[in-house]
């Protein structure tokens, strides 16, 4: 028998928030239109078996290489003031798909705001909007801000998005979008089991909107 340990990963993620799953106009889900997931330090291929299991349960998630390999973003070398963070899909060869690919799915460049463009609290709403699956359910991932070690650092940079021409993502999705406000931050995080859209909204915990 053997056992497998999966010591860290590595995740990106693309959501459309505030999605009307309950078509009335007023409770905010979030809606998964990418998730990558990958090892540290070169061992992307760690990102397989999580990324089956998500996807069983009904996110489907992609192995992806990320760079940094081994954070979530690293300073430029030209300006240690500026950061960047680069997802690419990672298509494992195999007899039909050929050899190895990677295409690009999203690439973050920023620096820290001086001027933020939204409050930290914005961004736990954000985050924190029960999750649409794909299976018609829903999951509460709760974030939690609160602890001493969060270092809430307001972030403005530019976000590349790639469409099937180059990339990953729907084309409805591709662009360029400069001056956009980001959020760095260390968080804990729950994860509870599916369940029913309506009852995930009702459940989500106050504490971590604050």
């Amino acid at each position: 028998m053997s056992k497998l340990q999966i010591k860290t990963l590595l995740a990106g993620n693309i959501y459309v928030p505030y999605t009307d799953r309950l078509k009335d106009g007023k409770t905010p889900f979030q809606y998964a239109v990418r998730a990558y997931i990958g090892g540290v330090n070169g061992q992307d291929l760690m990102g397989v078996v999580p990324s089956f299991v998500g996807t069983v349960e009904g996110t489907t998630i992609y192995v992806a290489t990320f760079a940094p390999n081994n954070d979530a973003y690293a300073p430029i070398s030209s300006n240690p003031n500026e950061f960047t963070a680069q997802v690419k899909r990672l298509i494992v060869p195999n007899p039909i798909s050929g050899p190895s690919v990677n295409p690009e799915a999203f690439d973050l460049t920023f620096s820290t705001a001086s001027d933020p463009l939204y409050t930290p609290h914005t961004f736990h709403a954000l985050v924190n909007q029960p999750q649409i699956l794909n299976n018609g359910f829903c999951q509460r991932n709760p974030y939690y801000f609160n602890e001493t070690f969060a270092k809430e650092t307001p972030r403005l940079g530019t976000v590349t998005l790639y469409g099937p021409t180059a990339g990953d993502l729907p084309q409805q999705l591709a662009g360029r979008f400069f001056n956009q406000g980001g959020l760095s931050a260390s968080a804990s995080a729950l994860g509870y089991a599916m369940e029913d859209c309506a009852s995930a909204a009702e459940k989500v915990d106050p504490k971590a909107l604050q």
